[in-house]
């Protein structure tokens, strides 16, 4: 009996290394081709984590220098020799691939809000530039344990679902998300008025319909004159005014790019692989603006995150523009 036993599992454990190493082969040797929408350090970023995964295979490379006829001839030549997938970089990139190639699978990487641009089809899967919502609204509990609602101004038409998903995560930590629709930049001074006292955080999401400059300079201005922290998506809007930012790891995207290739490669479908999220952060505070408003952020929380926060520090001109600001 235990003899019978032992030739069961030494069949089964050869089996399970058969199998793995025909999936491993089976993605090795295979060719893909990564077009990248345009020349962009955030894309070289994307590139090398795509590198990182996919180091065993061939690999062609193409660049659309963000030109309609560069994109023509670059299609032209990925038609006379065909790739086994195509790992796409960016939007244009994303687009142009969809448009031309109905029967190579394709993987993308670095778009936000994929289905605004009805980017779907059944041999296109890939990673998203929208961070994980749970993840950010995870960290905002820990950074500030005493709010309970935050405020999100945004464009039914372009957010809708983004919002609604943003709700339910929210209550799970403990926040009530107060959310106000926005369908023209004429409504935001009426529709930032009518929360801004009901507010301890406003969450400044990527709605095209929101974020405009001159929108902007409104929503920090007032926020700072309220004393109403705001948690923006890029770092650049540290040095406008905003408390804290959550921005993707590019180079994570693309190592989530990379280890899906790799599977579609290996024989599973690109229509069985659901678009992801990014799953990596980065979580910048600037501590001045922290300061000027008064906010205590969770010294506990930072100092359990440090290896996933960055200190802004804005240059001297940034701060003498807010305070100009606040006192014309």
């Amino acid at each position: 009996m235990i003899n019978r036993l032992g030739t069961i599992m030494i069949i089964v454990l050869t089996y399970m290394i058969i199998s793995i190493t025909f999936t491993a082969e089976h993605a090795h040797g295979k060719e893909i081709a990564i077009i990248t929408s345009q020349e962009l350090p955030i894309y070289r970023e994307a590139v090398a984590g795509i590198k990182s995964i996919y180091y065993d295979g061939k690999i062609r490379e193409y660049d659309l220098k963000g030109d309609l006829e560069e994109s023509g001839r670059v299609v032209r030549e990925i038609n006379r020799h065909p790739p086994d997938l195509i790992l796409t970089v960016g939007l244009l990139a994303t687009v142009v691939a969809k448009d031309s190639f109905q029967r190579t699978p394709i993987v993308y990487s670095m778009v936000f809000n994929p289905d605004r641009f009805s980017i779907s089809g059944n041999n296109l899967t890939g990673v998203s530039l929208n961070i994980s919502s749970f993840e950010a609204i995870r960290r905002l509990r820990e950074l500030f344990p005493d709010a309970k609602k935050i405020g999100i101004l945004y464009d039914p038409a372009k957010s809708r679902k983004t919002v609604e998903k943003d709700m339910q995560i929210a209550h799970t930590w403990g926040f009530t998300l107060i959310a106000k629709e926005v369908s023209s930049i004429k409504e935001m001074p009426v529709a930032f008025r009518e929360i801004q006292n009901e507010i301890d955080l406003l969450w400044l999401i990527p709605d095209s319909t929101v974020v405009t400059p001159e929108s902007l300079e409104f929503i920090f201005l007032k926020a700072f004159e309220n004393r109403i922290p705001v948690i923006a998506f890029s770092k650049e809007l540290l040095s406008r005014g905003a408390i804290l930012t959550f921005s993707p790891d590019y180079h994570s995207v693309g190592v989530e790019a990379g280890q899906l290739a790799r599977q579609i490669l290996q024989g599973k479908s690109p229509a069985n692989n659901p678009v992801s999220s990014v799953k990596k952060l980065h979580t910048s505070i600037n501590l001045m603006v922290a300061k000027k408003l008064g906010i205590e952020i969770d010294r506990a929380a930072m100092y359990s995150m440090r290896d996933q926060i960055e200190i802004f520090t804005p240059p001297m001109n940034t701060r003498l523009k807010i305070e100009t600001k606040k006192n014309p």
